[in-house]
């Protein structure tokens, strides 16, 4: 007799086991997080170190036609003030006790009350401890808080993107993308396609292509660059193309993602020949097997319009270049 509801309650238990165990691959049981993209809440009682807090996190994004900060802060002076604001998509919550904390440190917890949502502690034995290793715990801070907008739109990349675009990347230029899925039109040339959206008030595109040699020096990438655009991206006649802005030069740096090196070049764009123009930045990945470089790059076209949470959303999916191998 017992089977008739023990045998329901036990399928019952594991189907909600399994909904617990999907998290793992995005799918989350908790409430959506409030806010935008790099909105950050910063909680703490002391109105001096929450002026800290924001010229740590509030400092110019690089590589954009007009400033913007990095992240944008709102503030709450205490914990009961969190309580409102506990499904914030980032909160930054400041303990300041000499008896507790030695050091100024930070810890972070995911997923906490909301999805996505990263909560940073930071802890320091007093305001002036904070101040005077602000330096290093601001480069930290924006470390922690990129990296978990760049994981979070990473994560609906991936329930949101194109295979059949895909698919057009490996045929014509034989490496590996994820592709966001509203990136509709595309156009090939020899080893080159671009991937756009095709907006007509903003435009996001993607652009994959190789070239043979693995030189990955400033100076190769932008003159690389200028070549491969110059002959795939045109304006209305062959006398308008794009090209890389040369007033404000590109900054190029190495980076390390999981185990791979990767050549970020960040600036601006425009168009020869006419007023259009805008940011980009680019990841190159150096095919040693075949001698050749693979550079994929993201970039917009937004005039009247904040550029930062575009840029960073195209950026996301520069992650995931790798060779087809």
């Amino acid at each position: 007799m017992r089977c008739r509801w023990f045998c329901p309650l036990v399928a019952l238990l594991v189907l909600f086991l399994l909904a617990l165990s999907s998290c793992d691959d995005g799918v989350s049981l908790k409430p959506r997080s409030s806010g935008e993209p790099y909105d950050v809440v910063v909680v703490a009682n002391d109105a001096r170190v929450r002026t800290i807090l924001s010229k740590m996190v509030e400092t110019p994004l690089p590589g954009l036609p007009q400033q913007e900060n990095a992240f944008d802060v709102s503030h709450a002076a205490d914990a009961t003030a969190l309580r409102s604001s506990r499904y914030a998509r980032a909160i930054v919550v400041v303990d300041i006790d000499a008896s507790r904390h030695s050091a100024t440190r930070l810890r972070y917890e995911k997923d906490v009350y909301a999805s996505p949502q990263m909560i940073v502690h930071l802890e320091t034995p007093s305001a002036d401890s904070l101040i005077a290793d602000h330096d290093r715990v601001g480069r930290s801070l924006r470390a922690l808080l990129g990296r978990f907008e760049t994981n979070a739109a990473l994560r609906y990349l991936r329930k949101s993107h194109s295979p059949a675009r895909e698919k057009e990347v490996l045929t014509t230029v034989d490496c590996r993308i994820l592709v966001p899925s509203d990136l509709v039109k595309t156009k090939s040339g020899r080893r080159f396609i671009w991937l756009s959206d095709d907006g007509s008030t903003t435009m996001r595109n993607i652009c994959v292509y190789s070239a043979p040699g693995t030189d990955v020096s400033a100076e190769r990438l932008t003159a690389l660059r200028d070549s491969v655009m110059r002959a795939n991206i045109k304006g209305e006649t062959d006398a308008m193309y794009m090209t890389t802005e040369r007033r404000i030069a590109p900054t190029v740096k190495t980076i390390r993602v999981g185990g791979r090196t990767i050549v970020e070049m960040r600036g601006l764009w425009q168009m020869e020949g006419d007023i259009m123009g805008g940011p980009f930045v680019s990841h190159t990945i150096v095919d040693t097997l075949r001698g050749r470089t693979i550079t994929a790059e993201a970039f917009v076209y937004a005039p009247g319009e904040e550029k930062r949470n575009i840029i960073k959303r195209m950026e996301a999916a520069l992650y995931t270049l790798s060779l087809s191998r």
